[in-house]
């Protein structure tokens, strides 16, 4: 008798089965009710970041520019700095350096067959692009030094604001470089050095900032 009253019927664990399986489906379906909730409203906080953003096209104009000076430079040296400054968003991408001369006293073919042509030696030193070089030479010199010139680049931003901050980051616009000039002149005691010309072109870059939208 104890043994039997102890025993439940099988209709009763058969509703106890149901009744955990009710259970268990109305569980999944909360949690799946959950995350779409959770997706729905990460997907509604994301649009609400982007509502206002407006997309920009960045571009950049090449433009070139030169500084020619005239001078005349003996036993002793010539040296001299000169600053480029340009202003506003500009980006210096690179320098050239050009020095032309002539012999104050040609004996090239003159009375005499070899070549007492004067010797020059240009110097370049431009801090701001880690850059420094020498070069000799009996006619003309050229020394280049480049930078990194800015690229084109698309961005979502709230206003213009954003963009120039952008652009900031690549900013070059002034520099100094400085020159220095020698002579070793011919093994005569009135040759005293020659006049030159130096001249120092550099090209840079301006930005164009375009809404598309």
């Amino acid at each position: 008798m104890r043994n039997f009253i102890n025993k439940k019927p099988l209709w009763v664990l058969v509703a106890m089965d149901k009744q955990d399986k009710t259970v268990i489906m109305a569980g999944v379906i909360i949690l799946i009710i959950s995350l779409i909730g959770i997706i729905y409203h990460e997907k509604t906080y994301v649009a609400s970041e982007e509502i206002g953003k407006t997309s920009f096209r960045v571009t950049w104009d090449e433009y070139f520019d030169e500084i020619v000076e005239r001078g005349e430079v003996g036993r002793d040296g010539w040296q001299n700095s000169y600053p480029i400054e340009i202003g506003g968003n500009a980006v210096i991408s690179s320098i050239e350096v050009r020095l032309t001369w002539e012999d104050n006293l040609d004996f090239h073919g003159f009375i005499l067959p070899w070549n007492w042509t004067d010797k020059m030696e240009l110097g370049v030193e431009i801090p701001e692009m880690q850059f420094s070089q020498s070069a000799s030479g009996y006619e003309g010199i050229e020394i280049k030094a480049s930078g990194n010139a800015p690229y084109d680049f698309m961005m979502e931003a709230k206003n213009e604001t954003e963009v120039i901050k952008k652009v900031k980051e690549m900013v070059m616009n002034e520099t100094t470089c400085k020159i220095s000039i020698s002579i070793t002149p011919k093994p005569i005691f009135f040759d005293r050095g020659n006049e030159f010309t130096l001249h120092i072109s550099y090209k840079y870059y301006m930005p164009s900032i375009e809404r598309t939208k």
